[in-house]
């Protein structure tokens, strides 16, 4: 087991390591950048625009050495000489405030190059330069700074992706910890009303989208002002309450987006769990232990779903992030504080740094998942264990 836990560790760096390359080439390869929308706002100067873009790595100056090597080159028609602090056009000198005009952007030798009104030469950085860089700082525990929001990425999405987890964890409580007594009972008990009622919550849970559902609570909490609609606690009384009245306050506005997401996920754990229940009571060393007169409570739980819980447990790896990605629009619609609408406005505002640490966050709880249910598996079957 020491040996299958330390190749499975080993193998998640490269994987990691993939799953961001491939996100940042989607990211580079959208036809505009955050940037695009500040060159075309009047308040913005070129030059400020180009300093934010090198203060964010996507450009960076050109040597003198590598203008020297430039040499003569010819955009839009023309022959064009960079020296430092100045540039020619046909031989003559010309103003970098109207050089600039004319080199906002050109591309050279499958290169892409801006220069600005005081005189400098700007080379756009590669894909696979800007991975590396990227890659170099996120070893060095930096993921950069928000374009959008001006500050840490790490700070940024801390405190939203704590909120995220803590509305996932109670979704995957309030899941399995209905979805294996139903499903027990609706195998234990077939054609009964318990198997016949939770036959209509699966169906439920299954068949209604989860942005209906939430659309279904909000409007069930306006009529009956039992819950309190939006945000994860109350705003305005929130720094009165007692220690206890805060936690009350939290628990009170977590439980509808707790439902929402929740009930989905309940319902095909509780159908599995169902099905490999009724399968396991058929096999025949169930039948043996009922005729040597064991206790009834002792088949079920110690023979039949000792052995019927397994496949469960496989599951249980890809719940926390599968429920992590489904609370996205939920928390959307219920106006929950979590990562979603930051990564919403991220996506929509082109903000890198911000849509990489995400995918990266989500892509680690991914694999760690996997991997705690692995080894889950193997602490539950010693079948797993011994192979």
């Amino acid at each position: 087991m020491l040996t299958f836990t330390i190749r499975r560790l080993l193998s998640i760096p490269p994987l990691l390591f993939g799953v961001a390359l491939m996100t940042f080439l989607l990211l580079k390869a959208a036809p505009a950048d955050y940037f695009s929308q500040m060159e075309f706002d009047p308040a913005k100067s070129r030059a400020s625009v180009i300093d934010a873009k090198r203060a964010a790595g996507l450009i960076r100056p050109v040597s003198e050495k590598e203008l020297s090597r430039l040499g003569a080159v010819n955009v839009n028609g023309a022959s064009w000489q960079f020296e430092p602090g100045r540039v020619l056009k046909d031989g003559t000198e010309i103003e970098n405030r109207i050089a600039a005009e004319e080199l906002d952007s050109f591309e050279l030798r499958g290169m892409r190059y801006s220069y600005d009104d005081r005189g400098q030469l700007y080379l756009r950085i590669g894909a696979l330069e800007g991975f590396g860089r990227w890659l170099g700082k996120v070893l060095q525990g930096d993921f950069g700074r928000s374009f959008k929001f001006n500050q840490p990425v790490f700070e940024l999405i801390s405190e939203r992706l704590l909120n995220t987890l803590t509305l996932s964890i109670a979704a995957l409580i309030l899941a399995w910890g209905t979805a294996i007594p139903l499903g027990v009972i609706a195998a234990v008990k077939p054609n009964s009303f318990w198997d016949h009622s939770s036959g209509f919550i699966a169906f439920f849970g299954l068949s209604i989208p989860s942005v209906f559902f939430a659309l279904l609570m909000i409007l069930f909490a306006s009529y009956t002002g039992w819950f309190p609609i939006g945000d994860m606690r109350d705003t305005v009384n929130y720094d009165n309450f007692t220690f206890w009245g805060k936690i009350w306050d939290r628990l009170h506005h977590l439980v509808l987006p707790t439902i929402v997401i929740g009930t989905g996920a309940m319902a095909g754990y509780m159908r599995q769990a169902r099905g490999n229940m009724i399968e396991a009571l058929g096999q025949d060393y169930v039948r043996t232990a009922r005729a040597k007169g064991l206790p009834r409570e002792k088949v079920l739980f110690k023979h039949a779903l000792r052995n019927a819980i397994n496949p469960l447990v496989t599951l249980f790896g890809y719940s926390l992030a599968a429920l992590l990605s489904g609370s996205f629009l939920v928390e959307v619609v219920m106006n929950w504080p979590g990562m979603a609408r930051l990564v919403v406005d991220a996506i929509i505002a082109k903000d890198e740094p911000v849509v990489m640490a995400s995918v990266m966050v989500s892509a680690v709880l991914l694999v760690f998942g996997n991997l705690f249910a692995d080894l889950l598996l193997a602490v539950v079957d010693p079948r797993v264990r011994l192979s």
